[in-house]
């Protein structure tokens, strides 16, 4: 990778004017304040004519870059450099050297980065219009759940919730649920659900009798401190937390059969004691919920419901820990096997549904493509919608205001209460029943059936008979659209043939939309009737029926039936509505001919007995015929947009336009429509047109009211995830119309790319890319620098490596990610290899077989990409990342000259603290002697009581004092000039430069779990982490970093084969960094104690 073979150097023209004697001696002050003798070696590295030489050693920058190749013919004559003065020396052996391709990269980056930003945070949001949720909470804590109960009685809490004025009794009475909060979440955050519940129940519930009796009950809410633990950044708390909650499952569902006893008089009105409870989880609360069925303790059939609140369910949102990675591939293979009739799993989720709500673009802090759980649990169990699809909500939220928006709090509420059932022991009513409520509460309604979960149909309630002598009514012929602007002006009833089905008929959908409320106990209402049979006329030919054939008889009775029940909820839109959740509403009903079934006529009662402002549209139309498929090229949506005149020549009540092309979660459009007057003069629309916006992968749907301009962008396919199919999902964007046909106008629609507001979607998809790569680079600068110092040079400046990467090697490494990307976005990440397809495993031992049918999986590779057109995305990151390396580099330099400068000035005004520092009466064996002490204490409190993030954050402070040390020496030497040492010191200044950028890479590895055991610390909580007291990922790093803080230097490697395996080493390195540093973030630590042992391989093999 780069210009020159992994074992080839270049040579250096040497000039034999000057030969420095190798016995000479000079004395200069060590890294750590002792002043050493060292004999003076003759080093190749420097060039000896004395004007140049002088010049190169005391500008190692310059130094570093003069090289010549061995197939030059050398000059006849070498023309001597002028020396440059001393005092421009000094200033450009302290310089940061930048190059105009360096600067470029830098300052495109920053662009970048500015653009990105703006676009993220201020560019296709949706509006907010949540309303506050008020309370008056009160938290009891249950002192019974003690350290007999559960180990982790002295670091977690549980509460029971009670709202003031409402809930009596500090015991609980009712039916069992669980709030499991997320990363760094508080056991209050359910107050708002609780409190609504406990309102509704109270106020509403309680008492309607007939409720009462179907097993309706007060919801006792529980809920767990976890006092802020940073469950997202660390795994063994997640599991730490998962074993704490199902020893408080346990617990919580002992508490009832004693209360429950006393609590009724008489046998029969005692109730099975509960042996389910309702889980519902934010955030990485989610997670939490599902991992309890992987634990040891947990009790079989003690959950059957969860519902959960902006819970990244397919990818970690920090996947730093590797034990992070593994709970989530473990729970979501036993999630999958779990529902899979293929797989005979003991660990059965048949009765365990699971509702996944996404709060949409506001929430910034977790994806919400990651919410999509179509691909972990089937969709009779459960599925995702969006709070922008939630009937009365139409809202997107937040991270935090999902917890506490009003209008999603009172759906959650009513929508658990309708599903308790006290009588039953799972005190929830059945799976299908409950995904029922799940799906009237939460959906639309205007999504497609599917068949499987729905074998049959609801019967109809009974609404009576009607005698038409005695009702004002009026008869519609065929296919007439009934339209009512005024309501009780006219007739009281009016009837609508219902069409023949195909092919008799290309009627086969009929749509009403009203202002009104529907149903028996409102004014309007609409049923469907059939004449009574002894009253029905002899028709000649049933199955060809005409307008004619079906004129009522003289005074006719129909038996009617209320299909307002299936009657959905729109949000309103009038030309004053600006927004969705205005909180006016239209009432929609849409039925299909065929499951008519043997009715004659839909009727629409009108009630009112004054008249009343609103309106009632009503038709029969082919539905097909108002369907629109847009197939269009994604590079002729990009350059030229979509442009309809016309969307719909139909002038029927909904349209639908299908976009497939648009499906990528990462572009984002904007969208015009323009409405024309209406046909006839004088008249006005009864509504405004509006439009609804979905796709079919999750149940994410978005109302955009009194239409005019909007921004158009959905969620999609989360990446490193393999795409999810099923016989109801539908490829692209489907956009809904609902214009008044009275009018005879027509909409036209225009949808253009806005690239400004697609650059902000990059952040969350792939927020982990500009920790992984960045890495990457600095190995790869390593890289550089070793090459050239093994191949006798200087040890190169990080800044001067940097240039050179960017002339020799980055252009080869750009191909090669491209080149990559095609292939998995061409192959839509769906190859998969393993070792089985290129060797022969049958001769090979069960555990060998094993290990070599291991599939590698391009999908787990680079940024997981599945869309062709993205496919610049990995090498523009690579770009953006070498900008990121040379910002930080240096933020980094300027902090070790600010460090320098204060040292300096600290020596200068207070010797003896200087002393105290430096040590120069210390002896080596004392200094040794004290070093390896401190690194045996270190390594015992990892090995005993603290992390060994901790001890890395030692090392990374210990190295930034070597660091100024190193600096501060080699500026005094290149004061002093004394010229045979001086290259010496930038050389090992720069190879500390070089690892501390390495170890600052690494930080935000290290600082999260830091973060969890200074809160536990906090909290009294002392208990180690198993799984991060691994001595051997972190003694390497402390030895390493003790041993170059001697002030020793790393080594040449002489041999051409040792040069070679180094290099291919750290390329080795390097290329698993790129592969799978996005994905498995936690990678970088592991790579970084590879990197360390290659170095002790440097050190101790030559």
């Amino acid at each position: 990778m780069g210009a020159e073979e992994a074992d080839g150097c270049e040579k250096l023209e040497i000039s034999t004017r000057y030969e420095p004697d190798s016995s000479q001696t000079f004395n200069f002050p060590s890294v750590d304040g002792m002043s050493r003798q060292e004999p003076r070696e003759r080093d190749p590295s420097l060039i000896t004519s004395p004007s140049l030489e002088k010049d190169q050693i005391r500008n190692p920058h310059y130094s570093s870059l003069s090289w010549t190749s061995s197939k030059r013919k050398p000059q006849s004559k070498t023309k001597p450099l002028k020396s440059p003065s001393l005092s421009s020396l000094s200033q450009s052996s302290s310089s940061i050297p930048f190059s105009l391709a360096l600067f470029t990269i830098f300052m495109i980056t920053a662009v970048f980065f500015v653009a990105i930003l703006d676009s993220f945070f201020y560019y296709q949001k949706d509006a907010k219009g949540c309303l506050v949720s008020y309370m008056r909470p009160s938290f009891i804590k249950q002192d019974g759940f003690d350290s007999e109960q559960t180990r982790f009685a002295g670091k977690y809490g549980l509460y029971l919730y009670r709202e003031g004025g409402y809930d009596h009794s500090e015991e609980p009475t009712g039916i069992p649920a669980l709030f499991i909060p997320g990363n760094a979440g508080s056991y209050k955050q359910v107050r708002s659900i609780a409190a609504e519940a406990s309102v509704l129940y109270y106020e509403s519930i309680s008492k309607e009798p007939k409720l009462w009796e179907q097993g309706v009950r007060a919801i006792d809410f529980f809920t767990v401190d976890f006092n802020e633990e940073f469950s997202a950044f660390h795994g063994h708390s997640l599991l730490e937390q998962a074993e704490y909650l199902n020893d408080a499952i346990r617990y919580i569902l002992s508490l009832y059969p004693a209360l429950r006893k006393n609590q009724y008089s008489h046998p029969s009105q005692t109730h099975p004691d509960p042996a389910s409870i309702i889980i519902i989880g934010h955030s990485m609360g989610g997670i939490v919920a599902r991992t309890l069925f992987t634990m040891t303790n947990y009790q079989p059939g003690s959950i059957n419901t969860i519902l959960t609140l902006a819970t990244p369910h397919l990818l970690p949102p920090a996947p730093f820990d590797w034990q992070i990675s593994k709970i989530y591939t473990d729970i979501n293979v036993f999630w999958r096997d779990g529902y899979s009739t293929d797989v005979v799993s003991p660990n059965s989720l048949s009765d365990v549904t699971l509702i996944s709500i996404a709060g949409g673009t506001l929430d910034t802090i977790v994806c919400s493509d990651s919410a999509n759980i179509n691909s972990l649990v089937p969709a009779s169990h459960g599925f995702t919608v969006f709070t922008t699809s939630i009937p009365h909500v139409w809202t997107s939220m937040d991270h935090q205001c999902i917890l506490w928006c009003n209008q999603l709090v009172k759906v959650i509420a009513r929508t658990l209460l309708d599903i308790v059932d006290i009588r039953r022991a799972s005190q929830t009513k059945p799976t299908s029943e409950r995904m029922v409520v799940f799906r009237k509460s939460l959906l639309t309604g205007l999504e497609e059936t599917i068949p499987d979960l729905n074998p049959q149909k609801a019967k109809k309630e009974t609404f009576g008979i009607i005698n038409l002598e005695n009702k004002l009514h009026t008869f519609l012929s065929m296919g007439q659209r009934l339209v009512l602007k005024r309501l009780g002006s006219s007739a009281k009833l009016h009837l609508m043939p219902i069409p023949p089905t195909a092919p008799h008929s290309t009627l086969n959908t009929f749509s009403l939309l009203t202002d009104q409320n529907l149903g028996k106990f409102s004014h309007v209402d609409v049923l469907l009737c059939d004449i009574m049979h002894t009253e029905v006329l002899v028709l000649n030919n049933p199955d060809n029926l005409t307008a004619t054939e079906l004129a009522l008889p003289t005074a006719p009775r129909l038996t009617c039936h209320i299909a307002s029940g299936d009657a959905v909820v729109l949000p309103a839109s009038r030309n004053d509505d600006r927004d969705a959740f205005s909180r006016r509403t239209f009432n929609f009903l849409k039925l299909k001919v065929k499951d008519l079934g043997n009715y004659q006529y839909i009727s629409i009662m009108d009630e009112n007995r004054s008249q009343v402002d609103g309106f009632l549209l009503a038709e029969f139309y082919d539905e097909q015929s108002t369907i629109l498929s847009l197939e269009t090229s994604m590079k002729e949506l990009i350059m030229e947009g979509i442009h309809l005149e016309a969307i719909s020549e139909n002038h029927s009540l909904v349209s639908v336009l299908r976009i497939p092309i648009i499906d990528s979660s990462l572009l984002t459009y904007k969208m015009s429509v323009s409405h024309h007057e209406c046909s006839a003069p004088n008249e006005k629309p009864l509504f405004a047109p509006f439009v609804r916006q979905s796709i079919s992968s999750m149940y994410e749907s978005k109302f955009i009211v009194n239409v005019k301009e909007a921004d158009v962008n959905i969620h999609g396919q989360a990446p490193f995830v393999t795409p999810f199919s099923g016989p109801h999902l539908r490829r692209g964007l489907e956009l809904q119309f609902w214009v008044d046909p009275t009018c005879q106008s027509s909409l036209s629609l225009d949808i253009e790319l806005d690239t400004y507001g697609s650059l902000g979607k990059i952040v969350m998809r792939f927020q982990t890319v500009l920790i992984a790569f960045p890495f990457m680079i600095v190995l790869m600068t390593l890289r550089v620098q070793l090459r050239k110092y093994n191949c006798g040079a200087s040890f190169l400046g990080f800044g001067n490596a940097l240039n050179l990467f960017i002339n020799q090697t980055l252009p080869v490494l750009l191909l090669i990610v491209s080149g990559l990307s095609i292939y998995q976005s061409v192959t839509r990440a769906s190859k998969t290899y393993s070792l089985a397809d290129l060797f022969p495993v049958a001769s090979t031992s069960a555990d060998m077989q094993k290990v070599m049918k291991a599939s590698f999986n391009v999908n787990d590779t680079l940024l997981g990409n599945q869309d062709p057109f993205f496919w610049f995305l990995p090498p523009l990151f690579l770009l953006m990342s070498v900008g990121v390396i040379a910002f930080c580099w240096v933020l980094l330099s300027v902090v070790l000259r600010i460090l320098a400068g204060l040292a300096y000035f600290v020596s200068r005004r207070g010797p003896s603290l200087a002393k105290f520092i430096s040590r120069p009466q210390e002896s080596k064996i004392s200094r040794t002697w004290r070093r390896l002490i401190t690194t045996m204490i270190l390594i015992i409190l990892v090995v005993s009581f603290v992390p060994y993030q901790f001890a890395f954050v030692v090392a990374f402070l210990v190295h930034i004092v070597s660091c100024v040390r190193s600096l501060m020496d080699a500026q005094t030497m290149s004061k002093q000039g004394k010229l045979p040492k001086i290259q010496k010191r930038w050389d090992h200044y720069h190879y500390l430069e070089s690892i501390l950028m390495l170890l600052f890479m690494l930080l935000p590895f290290n600082l999260p779990v830091l973060m969890v055991w200074i809160r536990n610390l906090s909290v009294h909580w002392f208990a180690p982490f198993s799984s991060d007291h691994n001595i051997f990922a972190i003694s390497p790093i402390i030895i390493y970093v003790e041993i170059i803080t001697t002030g020793k230097m790393l080594p040449r490697t002489t041999g051409s084969k040792t040069r070679f395996i180094t290099s291919s080493i750290l390329a080795i390195i390097t290329g698993y960094s790129l592969l799978y540093g996005v994905r498995y973030t936690y990678v970088g630590t592991h790579v970084y104690t590879m990197n360390i042992y290659d170095a002790f391989y440097e050190f101790f093999g030559n």
